[in-house]
């Protein structure tokens, strides 16, 4: 019974997927495929939404506390002005398609072509274009910064990550497992 299949199901089956190269060029065409077939649709479910809705709020707790201690301005400079520091090329590459859809639902603004191709994909003149980021990208501190910052707002800052992470990973966990229902309700409405 195809009517009974959600239009985003249809939209995703009617379309051709669009073909890139490398790693991290697979993982972004697979997250524009999650956004052309759910949209944010997967926002009605009642789990995910809440589950979305908390890592949101974790993450504006973290940038929040990265932003006033000097994090997000010190990273930038060090990301644009020395071609990297420890947002090298490379880093990009454990971005996997879920994270990036869910980056995509925070609103994150990045495209197939990278502002600065000698460094990680996603850093832009402002700094990271993502919203959901990977452990290293959160808890990593340089000598530097852990010299201006001081243990007591690097653990603040920890506490909140760690927080953040596990929402992050219950989130994506939840997409998963909502996209696979999804796909097994069109098997077997094809069937």
């Amino acid at each position: 019974m195809v009517e009974n299949i959600p239009q985003a199901l249809m939209r995703y089956h009617s379309k051709q997927m669009y073909k890139t190269e490398t790693s991290l060029g697979k993982e972004l065409t697979k997250a524009k495929r999650l956004e052309d077939r759910f949209g944010r649709s997967c926002l009605d479910d009642a789990r995910v939404n809440a589950l979305f809705l908390k890592y949101r709020a974790l993450i504006s707790e973290t940038d929040t506390l990265m932003e006033t201690s000097g994090v997000v301005a010190a990273c930038t400079r060090c990301a644009v002005s020395t071609r990297g520091g420890c947002c090298f090329k490379g880093m990009d590459d454990d971005y996997g398609s879920m994270v990036l859809y869910i980056n995509l639902l925070l609103g994150s603004a990045f495209s197939e072509i990278s502002d600065f191709p000698e460094i990680c994909h996603f850093i832009g003149g402002n700094g990271c274009k993502l919203k959901a980021r990977h452990s290293f990208c959160l808890n990593y501190f340089c000598p530097d910064l852990k010299d201006s910052l001081g243990n007591q707002i690097i653990s603040e800052i920890q506490a909140t990550v760690g927080r953040q992470l596990h929402a992050g990973w219950e989130l994506e966990l939840a997409l998963h497992g909502w996209v696979a229902d999804l796909d097994k309700m069109w098997q077997t409405a094809m069937e």
